[in-house]
């Protein structure tokens, strides 16, 4: 197979299901909590990679509101200039305000701004995709990327999300976690989720999270039409927590998970050791 012809692999994070944010609330003080916040907000998370435009149908259907619930929320978030409605078609799709709220954010994490340059050299260096992820409730979400230079390549956007518990990035983010926590995490997993972990029982899993603390690393294999190897190492604060994950992914086509031990993850692991004394 010819990486001059064969297209780039895209990673998909998975659907919401309706409810999702609500879920994964804990200690809520109902007297404080806006629920419509809530709502609004599960309407700009319904649009993701595989859908950038949708109907008010598609909207309800994706965010588990009545559709006259959805056309209200969708209205008045056009007004507000966060969704843009394309008339002939009846279909919407976030606007660019959106950026400017995620440039305020990525602009303000100084750690990520300082590492990008040594990301960058990483990807030099490998020629594979190297990320910088961070643990966001039971996900974990791609904060900076630097794609790789191959045609046939993993492909991770930041803002991609998935969820964290069968995710490399994932295990080195929860390797400091209690059992009670990740527990409680694999009661939340959605079945499609669960499903990747095939016939492993929960402390077999736990055990993945033990292992990842243990070793220091992460690997983990996804069939993805191609195979791709995924390499996750931690980076620590001065107070030795686990703040952020440098992964690298790259096809298996160019590394087995042998050759991807061998000669890519010492330099993983070097570079989470510079982040990490920075």
């Amino acid at each position: 197979m010819s990486t001059n012809s064969t297209p780039t692999t895209r990673q998909a994070g998975p659907q919401a299901e309706p409810g999702a944010l609500s879920a994964t609330r804990t200690d809520v003080d109902e007297r404080l909590y806006v629920a419509s916040v809530e709502k609004a907000m599960r309407v700009l998370e319904a649009f993701d990679k595989s859908a950038s435009e949708l109907s008010i149908a598609d909207i309800a259907q994706r965010t588990g509101m009545g559709r006259s619930a959805a056309q209200r929320f969708v209205y008045t978030l056009c007004q507000l200039g966060y969704l843009r409605r394309h008339p002939a078609a009846r279909l919407y799709s976030l606007s660019t305000k959106l950026v400017g709220l995620v440039g305020g954010m990525l602009s303000a994490n100084a750690r990520l701004q300082a590492a990008f340059p040594v990301l960058s050299q990483l990807a030099q260096e490998t020629h594979e995709t190297v990320s910088w992820v961070e643990l966001d409730g039971d996900d974990i979400v791609v904060l900076g990327n630097v794609p790789s230079e191959h045609l046939a390549s993993v492909n991770l956007p930041v803002g991609s999300r998935f969820a964290a518990l069968p995710a490399s990035s994932g295990q080195v983010l929860l390797s400091q976690q209690t059992e009670d926590v990740l527990r409680g995490m694999l009661g939340r997993l959605a079945p499609a989720v669960r499903a990747r972990f095939g016939d492993r029982k929960d402390d077999d899993i736990l055990a993945l999270i033990d292992k990842a603390r243990e070793q220091g690393y992460s690997m983990t294999e996804k069939n993805l039409g191609q195979g791709s190897v995924s390499i996750s190492v931690p980076v620590f604060d001065h107070a030795g927590r686990v703040v952020a994950a440098i992964n690298l992914s790259t096809l298996s086509l160019r590394y087995d998970v042998d050759t991807a031990r061998r000669d890519l993850l010492p330099r993983a692991l070097h570079t989470a050791k510079v982040l990490s004394a920075a």
